[in-house]
């Protein structure tokens, strides 16, 4: 038989060690926290100390003197901006666009943000200002010091200051909230007006009629004082600046792919795998032309223009270099030696869609500039946006009509231009009734996020082109990384972390061209991204792009940083110790949700989440407990009563509801146990509280074991006795002390019960003991004549 092996008290100085390490660890954790915590609550026993009233007095009433100017000026600077855009809204000679309500709104939004930070800081001081003012009492006590009353007296004066600045802070950003709706509802009213616009129908000789008339007026914008005074100038510029970036498109490829950038055309090899492999090298051809649009308009209109150059200037200068990547990006696909060499057909479909892409972009941005400034008279303008309309549907249908008779585009274009059809039909008959502002919105709208969506696609995939070619494992740069410690594995997890953020990124640029309404503008789309970076606050919550972009970085810090304490928890402190592994896990559990529940807490907290704001999750908590989540929070509370009584542990052989096995894990909600099967048996925590469990290891590391056994009541009992006890002690697995006990359990007319109880080290033995003892037992009872009975 085998021994016991008895665990006893091991060296106690470890335990000591173990315990003030863990003490001094609770104390630096801790010890901070408590102090700063103590001294306030000591103060009101005692008058405030000498030391105490210097360091009032030195921040001068608890440093408010030292920033109510700063403060002060920026609710001054707020409420001017306030009344400015006020005054705008209510000007009735103003004509306000959608550019000059994004201006405003973007004013108002930044106001929105400076009370709320202002806010947020006045608060802090009001807070602590109260607190010292409860410490001091309302009123002088009898044989006050002095100094005491002193501070009181300029703490109750800052008190007035603060509670004034905090009254302010909280009007202005009331206001700016209130102008943030009305500019809202301007654009949403605007919106709606020029789409509903209706003007005398084309058919109608009422409107030819009109054109006519307003002759002097359409002139007079090219007079010397005009908008377009200067338009031989922007004429010559606009075309000098396109027939430069036709010349140098072809220049410039041909210099990137001397200077080493990959580039096929699909003659070598497929389309695809001809875009694929040019990629990096049109997208650069594109912002090279762009840059060079970019430069030679602002050289010609310093050099030729005004100080200003206008609004039309501005927006040239916006538009040439769109118009610069368009054609450099399309140079290197739809061009003679471009990527569709190889495919005759198709490139003579495509041939000349890069050009009318950019002049149907330039002209978009000038006829919304037009009617903005009042260029031309109203008759003129329609006419303009009705031929722009009608040219754009008419050049989308032919171009998908060319295509569809290709046998590589045969499976989009018919659909293309069944779409294309459909659209140029309702701006038709919309130009028909009268409703030109409607087809012109929409087809501006349909060409912008068209281009946008091409310019996006473009863009991700160079970008994932160029980290394809950083990161190769092979490659140059992932070879230089590779003695940093970072792996083929962790370069390959960056590479596909930054595409994505590189792809969430060009999502929000198509999202905001198509927030515009049909303009291809750089400001306008920049001020709608912009928009969506500083965000906007509903019910008292910031939500913003940059706030969404912290936390989720706070989350990913904050992950590894968990992993790798948890990590050194489990592997270098925890062996140190005499904590068995049920401890241990539970530890580690704990931790991991505590340091979860302090990570949300800064979540919410730089989200500028407070209770206020959390009310009607906590409601809706609250109803969704009653009905449907009481069983969750049921798991969850039985969860942490588990980890803390720790009647089941991590390793600990259980059975519950009629299953057997071993404790894997345990969770918040359930715990995992595994089976003999190799299964894993997954019981709610709430089953362990409300019904009965067995544990076989909880009361220490052996087990017993009992086997019962029927014979007949004419057999030789203490016969039967010993060979049962001999067949236990030739069995290795059984201990000696306890000795193995043979006892009569139960009686019967014909037959008795013997049982054998035998003691085992574990209790996860005890099915491949039994299964030898019955064996050895049959055996043994055969070569006796011994009877075994069922009856």
């Amino acid at each position: 038989m085998q021994e016991p092996h008895l665990t006893g008290p091991e060296t106690r100085r470890r335990t000591r060690f173990t315990c003030r390490s863990a003490f001094l660890a609770l104390t630096l954790l801790c010890g901070v926290p408590i102090t700063g915590h103590t001294a306030p609550a000591a103060a009101p026993q005692a008058a405030p100390t000498t030391t105490q009233k210097a360091v009032v007095d030195k921040n001068g009433g608890l440093g408010w003197t030292a920033v109510s100017d700063t403060i002060n000026r920026q609710l001054e600077d707020s409420s001017a901006t306030l009344k400015q855009i006020l005054n705008v809204l209510n000007r009735t000679d103003a004509n306000l666009g959608s550019t000059e309500l994004d201006n405003l709104s973007a004013r108002a939004q930044r106001v929105q943000q400076n009370t709320q930070d202002a806010l947020t800081q006045i608060q802090n001081y009001d807070d602590i200002t109260d607190s010292y003012l409860q410490i001091l009492g309302p009123k002088a006590a009898e044989n006050e010091d002095p100094s005491v009353t002193e501070q009181r007296a300029r703490l109750q004066q800052n008190s007035q200051g603060v509670k004034s600045a905090l009254m302010r802070s909280k009007l202005y950003n009331l206001q700016a909230k209130q102008l943030n709706s009305a500019i809202a509802t301007r654009r949403t009213r605007l919106q709606n007006a020029a789409l509903s616009e209706r003007t005398v129908s084309p058919l109608a000789p009422k409107f030819w009629h009109a054109l006519l008339t307003e002759r002097p007026e359409n002139k007079s914008s090219l007079h010397e004082d005009g908008v377009l005074s200067a338009w031989m100038m922007l004429l010559i510029g606009t075309a000098g600046t396109l027939f430069l970036i036709g010349i140098a498109s072809p220049v410039i490829l041909r210099l990137l792919k001397r200077a080493g950038a990959k580039f096929r055309s699909s003659a070598e090899t497929g389309v695809k795998d001809a875009l694929a492999s040019s990629i990096i090298a049109i997208t650069l051809n594109g912002i090279l032309c762009a840059l060079l649009g970019g430069i030679t308009w602002l050289i010609w209109s310093a050099a030729v223009l005004d100080a200003d150059g206008g609004p039309i200037a501005a927006v040239l200068g916006e538009s040439l270099p769109i118009c610069g990547f368009i054609i450099g990006a399309g140079l290197p696909v739809f061009g003679r030696k471009g990527v569709l060499e190889g495919n005759p057909n198709e490139r003579r479909a495509l041939r000349g869609v890069d050009w009318m892409l950019a002049l149907s972009i330039l002209v978009l941005n000038l006829l919304r500039s037009f009617r903005a400034q009042d260029v031309f008279g109203p008759t003129l303008q329609t006419v303009l946006e009705m031929a722009f309309s009608l040219a754009i549907g008419i050049c989308a249908i032919d171009t998908f009509r060319r295509l569809g008779k290709q046998d590589d585009t045969r499976q989009f274009a018919p659909t293309a231009l069944g779409l294309s059809s459909l659209i140029f039909g309702i701006s038709l008959i919309a130009v028909l009734l009268g409703y030109v502002s409607f087809a012109f919105s929409l087809n501006g709208w349909l060409l912008s996020l068209g281009t946008g969506l091409a310019v996006v696609v473009l863009l991700g995939l160079c970008w994932r082109s160029i980290l394809d070619h950083l990161f190769d494992p092979e490659g140059r740069f992932s070879a230089r990384l590779h003695p940093l410690g970072l792996s083929s594995r962790r370069l390959t997890q960056i590479g596909v972390l930054l595409s994505g953020i590189g792809n969430i990124l060009l999502l929000l640029l198509l999202f905001s061209i198509a927030q515009t309404d049909g303009s291809f503008s750089m400001g306008d789309i920049g001020s709608r991204l912009r928009l969506l970076f500083v965000g906007n606050t509903i019910h008292g919550v910031k939500i913003s792009l940059d706030t969404v972009v912290l936390c989720v970085v706070l989350v990913s810090v904050a992950y590894y940083i968990i992993r790798q304490t948890k990590h050194w928890i489990r592997d270098r402190f925890l062996p140190t110790t005499q904590l068995d592994i049920g401890a241990r896990t539970s530890i580690l559990s704990i931790f991991t949700y505590c340091s979860w529940i302090l990570v949300g807490l800064g979540i919410l907290s730089i989200a500028g989440l407070s209770v206020q704001n959390l009310t009607w999750v906590v409601s809706a908590l609250s109803v969704g407990i009653g009905f449907g989540l009481q069983s969750i929070v049921q798991n969850f509370v039985s969860g942490m009563i588990l980890m803390a009584e720790r009647p089941v542990r991590v390793g600990d052989m259980v059975e519950i509801a009629g299953a057997k096995g071993d404790v894997k894990r345990i969770s918040i909600r359930a715990t995992d146990i595994g089976l003999g099967d190799g299964s894993t048996l997954i019981v709610p925590n709430s089953q362990f509280i409300t019904s009965s469990v067995k544990n076989c290891t909880l009361s220490g590391s052996t087990s017993a074991l009992t086997l019962n056994f029927k014979v007949p009541t004419t057999t030789d009992l203490e016969k039967a006795k010993s060979l049962l006890i001999e067949v236990a002690a030739q069995r290795s697995e059984i201990l000696s002390n306890p000795a193995p006990v043979v006892r009569i359990s139960a009686l019967a007319s014909f037959s008795l019960t013997m049982s054998l109880t035998v003691r085992i080290l574990s209790a996860r033995d005890a099915s491949a003991i039994q299964d030898a003892i019955l064996f050895d037992v049959f055996r043994r009872f055969n070569a006796e004549n011994v009877t075994l009975t069922t009856a």
